[in-house]
Order: structure tokens, then sequence, then C-alpha cells
């Protein structure tokens, strides 16, 4: 005889990730970064955590300006925890191929959230300055290919 009983230990563990405020979305917070995948004076993409309750999200970024482009605009995309997961297991291993961080990274970001939060973040500490209240789904690009044109047209959407 099966019994199927309800798991009440996932509904326990999505109710408290879907209240909560992240901790990106905290004026004056700092990032709680965990692995950076990309970086120029600073991250440019990166996997992070919400310090309360430590959902993980993806960091990449949108526009910058400033001495030595310290002010960054950045878009916040949650991701399943076994994407996650996967994706730190797979880059981990020994392997030949060197396209395939690359390959690991593409299939990270696809499995993502399509929207994101932009959040305002100023210094080598990365504080959070300013974050949108709307979602938005600007593209993740080669921090090379990141415009510092279009900083003020994103900031428009992070009221400080």
């Amino acid at each position: 005889m099966v019994v199927d009983l309800p798991d009440i230990s996932v509904n326990a563990k999505l109710a408290p990730m879907a209240d909560c405020e992240h901790s990106w979305m905290c004026h004056g917070e700092i990032l709680a970064l965990d692995t950076i995948l990309d970086n120029w004076l600073g991250p440019t993409l990166a996997l992070l955590h919400c310090a309360a309750c430590g959902n993980p999200a993806l960091l990449h970024l949108v526009s910058w300006r400033g001495n030595g482009l310290a002010e960054r605009i950045y878009a916040i995309r949650l991701v399943d925890p076994m994407a996650r997961n996967t994706y730190l297991t797979n880059i981990n291993r020994d392997y030949c191929d060197l396209t395939r961080k690359a390959s690991e990274t593409e299939a990270l970001i696809s499995a993502c959230s399509q929207s994101a939060r932009l959040v305002l973040i100023t210094g080598p500490e990365m504080i959070v300055e300013a974050f949108s209240r709307n979602l938005f789904n600007p593209p993740v690009m080669d921090w090379q290919d990141v415009k510092t044109e279009t900083y003020e047209s994103w900031l428009e959407f992070l009221p400080t």
C-alpha cells in the first residue's frame, strides 16, 4: 500500500522565501557574494545569496560609471538552488574541454529567473545604494560589451 503524504517541509521552506524582502532590497546592505564568475575592477558576474533567507541568485552587470567604474548597476535574478549546485559541481571538476566553463555558465544563466531586480551598488564593498521595485529583463552580457552611456537611463528606475 502506498500512502501519499504531503511534504509540509517543502511548503514551510517556500513560504519564508516568498515573503522575504531579500537583502539586496535593503539600502546600506552589503551583498553576500558566494562565487565570482567574472571580474573587472570588481565583480561583473557572480553568484550570491540573500542574507535573510539564503535563496541563491545571479548578479550581472548592467551598466557602470565613475572612478574605477565603482558605481555599478546590476541585475539580480533568482536561481534554483539545484541549478546553482549543479553548476558549482560541474565547473569544479577537472576537465580538458576549455569551452566547458562557458557552456556551464550559459546553462546556469538560462536556468535563472527571466525577471530581475536592478540594484545600484557602490565601492568595492558592494553596498546597496538603491534598488528597483519593478522587475526587468536586461540582457546578460560580457563586461566588455557593457556601455557607460546607458547608465543614466537605467538609473531612472532606481529611486534613491
